[in-house]
């Protein structure tokens, strides 16, 4: 979360600074294309409504950054780590194998140290806290996206509130003419320009907003549901040695090697 405040600082920093250079080269750049060009009538359109859209989304850019720099496969399970991690295992080497995820804050590190961490009490315990830790890990992820959610949902709102403010404008512009547009078309219009402009912001902020939504969360939800399953693969390792069927119950069976369960004690 603080790095996604670092970014919407950044990002709205750098936008008062631009703003006192495009509000010089606007007037001159624009004039002759104010008329045709759309994004001369959206900047002549912006009103105090919009400013809370324009704030939401840098907040949005903020989130979406943050979200692809650090939800990715290197930071939830790489690939070298999960290797080691089987290698470790497959060698017995609990105790060096815990130490290693301890080191690291990957969620597959983290729910790794989680079971491990459990050995002792046996592998159901074990499967319970990697399933508890993989749910804690995942969860923490999703809220933070939740926030694109929210915002993309006040969008409209928001545009809604400018429409409102643009409608009172036209009507109070058509209220001081005596109810004649044509006795202050421009009043009207600029008013009737207000709404629709933050009505397309608004608009814009939620499509936007919704559609990185679903995107992260999905991302989120293929890259922590492989993890878990590469965790809990490993876990398997653990698992007490199932009774025989009754078919092979007959034959002679040959000593069984000592199970990794009892990896309790050397953790």
């Amino acid at each position: 979360m603080k790095q996604t405040l670092r970014i919407a600082c950044f990002l709205l920093a750098s936008g008062l600074l631009a703003a006192p250079l495009l509000a010089q080269a606007g007037p001159a750049a624009s004039a002759p294309a104010s008329p045709t060009s759309i994004s001369g009538v959206i900047w002549a359109g912006m009103e105090w409504p919009a400013y809370f859209i324009l704030v939401g989304s840098l907040v949005m850019i903020a989130l979406v950054v943050e979200h692809f720099i650090s939800i990715r496969t290197v930071t939830i399970a790489p690939p070298d780590q999960v290797k080691r991690a089987r290698d470790l295992i497959e060698r017995r080497a609990f105790r060096e194998c815990l130490d290693a995820m301890k080191k690291s804050g990957t969620f597959f590190a983290r729910t790794m140290s989680a079971w491990l961490q459990h050995a002792r009490h046996g592998f159901e315990a074990m499967h319970e806290a990697a399933i508890e830790k993989s749910g804690e890990l995942s969860g923490q992820m999703f809220r933070k996206v939740e926030y694109m959610n929210i915002i993309g949902n006040l969008g409209p709102l928001m545009g809604l509130l400018g429409t409102v403010f643009g409608m009172i404008i036209a009507f109070n512009e058509l209220g001081h003419g005596g109810g004649e547009a044509a006795a202050d078309a421009g009043g009207l219009a600029r008013g009737i320009s207000l709404a629709l402009v933050n009505t397309l912001l608004g608009l814009g902020l939620a499509i936007v907003g919704l559609l990185f939504f679903g995107i992260c969360r999905n991302r989120i939800e293929s890259l922590t549901v492989r993890a878990t399953v590469q965790t809990l693969d490993l876990l398997e390792y653990f698992r007490p040695v199932a009774a025989a069927s009754h078919a092979a119950a007959s034959e002679p069976r040959r000593p069984a090697s000592p199970a990794p369960a009892g990896a309790s004690e050397s953790l």
